[in-house]
């Protein structure tokens, strides 16, 4: 399958007014959300949006999974694949759950938090089992993406939380953080947040390895729409962890439809993949 796919040079192209609509829809979803009274109680029209945006990849990867079960590579890749977004959904609405049904606020660090981590290595081995099957090797550049960004993306991170910024006279200045005014939560908030930091950034990066290495293939459209879905929930995960650090993820926030955009461009990538192997 691998030769089939390096032969053929040309693929299903990406339909821009597809993109067009799936960016005007989320525009409309972000401005309605932010103007959607929050109501503690229930879960509303757009938790339920991404709620189900997450279970839409999880089918799409599981019905993948069921077609190509047979092939070396594509049937145990999907079911990580699969089993990964799985787990992000389960995660998801358990967060929701707490929050609507036990009135936790922010229920961070909790059970749902088990199986967010769960949701890293099942997408990591899906990624890799995918391009080593065609690339035996890395470049040295794409070495240099694994190693960079999964310490570049975590320092960002780490200075929002190592750091605090203040307004002094109109001017902002940046202080070194004594921690003084921190109790154990924030710790534990903190690191835990560096772990999941970490584990979204390497996902990112062999994401965009992947993308290079299949981009002359008939997956190359495929695999350009998973990974911006993959930078979306990146973009989207670090700003939840930072914001946790000082105030805590609220509902009607502009990152939720950052997550749903995510999942609908990995709901495209992955019907297209369907259409190719």
């Amino acid at each position: 399958m691998s030769g089939e796919i390096e032969k053929k040079e040309h693929g299903i192209g990406i339909n821009y007014y597809v993109i067009a609509a799936i960016t005007l829809g989320i525009l409309v979803f972000i401005i309605g959300n932010s103007i959607e009274p929050d109501e503690e109680e229930s879960l509303d029209f757009y938790e339920f949006m991404t709620s189900l945006g997450f279970a839409a990849v999880t089918v799409f990867a599981f019905f993948i999974t069921k077609r190509y079960w047979g092939s070396k590579v594509f049937g145990k890749s999907y079911l990580a694949l699969a089993l990964g977004f799985l787990c992000y959904s389960i995660g998801w609405n358990l967060w929701w759950f707490y929050e609507i049904w036990y009135q936790v606020e922010n229920p961070y660090v909790d059970l749902p938090d088990v199986f967010f981590i769960a949701y890293y290595p099942l997408v990591i081995y899906h990624i890799q089992k995918n391009y080593q099957y065609f690339r035996k090797s890395v470049t040295k550049s794409q070495k240099s993406i694994i190693i960079l960004i999964p310490i570049i993306i975590p320092i960002i991170y780490c200075f929002f939380g190592l750091f605090q910024v203040s307004a002094d006279g109109g001017l902002a200045t940046i202080q070194i953080s004594t921690y003084q005014n921190y109790d154990d939560q924030f710790y534990i908030e903190f690191f835990t947040g560096l772990v999941f930091v970490f584990a979204t950034s390497l996902v990112f990066a062999l994401a965009i390895v992947a993308a290079q290495i299949f981009r002359t293939t008939v997956l190359g459209a495929a695999w350009g729409l998973l990974l911006l879905g993959i930078l979306l929930n990146t973009v989207a995960d670090l700003y939840y962890y930072i914001n946790e650090l000082f105030g805590g993820y609220v509902r009607q926030d502009p990152v939720t439809g950052i997550w749903l955009a995510g999942t609908v461009f990995l709901c495209y990538g992955l019907y297209l993949h369907r259409k190719e192997i």
